[in-house]
């Protein structure tokens, strides 16, 4: 259902992470921006019913909500009532200690992303 390149986050298994959209088909209005505009391929879309089904939900992006932030109507969310999407992707970022992995892999990558000031 997924794809492989998307079944880890800095080298933990996707699917154990909770991050992904939930389609509130109440307030979905159909208009397909969140389908059309996930380069994750996460949603497909239901043309019998004209809504937005979630289909590959752990391609989602930890922390991404673009999807969340164009929807019109307001139809995506990614976090429990309470709590705020950041909020959220915050606390995943401290359970799985994301900083100590994102430093290591910053390191290993110095020659590419080194920002150096041109004269």
């Amino acid at each position: 259902m997924g794809n492989d390149k998307f079944s880890e986050w800095h080298g933990i298994k996707r699917k154990e992470v909770d991050w992904y959209p939930v389609v509130d088909e109440e307030k979905c209005i159909g208009c397909g921006l969140c389908t059309i505009t996930c380069g994750r391929k996460v949603y497909k879309y239901d043309f019998a019913s004209k809504k937005t089904k979630v289909f590959n939900p752990y391609n989602c992006l930890v922390g991404c909500q673009t999807c969340a932030n164009l929807c019109p109507s307001g139809a995506i969310s990614f976090a429990e009532e309470g709590t705020t999407p950041a909020e959220k992707a915050q606390g995943i970022v401290r359970k799985y200690n994301i900083v100590k992995i994102a430093k290591k892999e910053l390191e290993s990558k110095k020659d590419e992303l080194e920002f150096v000031k041109e004269e």
